[in-house]
């Protein structure tokens, strides 16, 4: 049986970002659309994606994790690549999706610190504008 923290360089104490960072290099390095007609890498894109599909999910990581450390012959064990896989792990879909640092659009995918400024920015227009209907207002009465 092969050792999935192993095939992604992880240890058994890493967390969920960790396993996922590890998961998106080797997945970047060994895909198939990278690397065209190496059946090796293919194999091995295989292996990665299996071994994140397992330790990703909590219950089958735990699973995995008491029948490794138990050394038994694990049985019923038999992963299957989803059916839209070519489309989830394409390998555009894979530099989109796990690019670090990368704002790829749209309001709800900026940083905190954006955030607090585009409010503090919107809440003094808004302060400004009511200033202004006030003076407006006094200069009309």
């Amino acid at each position: 049986m092969s050792d999935y923290y192993k095939i992604l360089g992880v240890t058994k104490e890493s967390n969920q970002t960790q396993i996922r960072k590890a998961f998106r290099k080797l997945a970047l390095q060994y895909h198939p659309d990278k690397n065209k007609n190496s059946e090796e890498s293919k194999q091995k894109f295989m292996e990665i994606v299996k071994a994140y599909e397992i330790l990703s999910d909590e219950k089958s990581r735990e699973r995995y994790d008491s029948n490794t450390i138990s050394d038994k012959n694990i049985q019923g064990f038999n992963w299957t690549p989803p059916a839209d896989f070519a489309n989830f792990y394409s390998y555009e879909n894979l530099k989109r999706e796990y690019k670090q640092n990368q704002i790829s659009g749209g309001m709800w995918e900026i940083s905190e610190k954006a955030n607090a400024g585009l409010w503090k920015a919107t809440f003094i227009l808004l302060a400004s504008l009511g200033l202004v209907s006030i003076f407006i207002l006094l200069k009309i009465y």
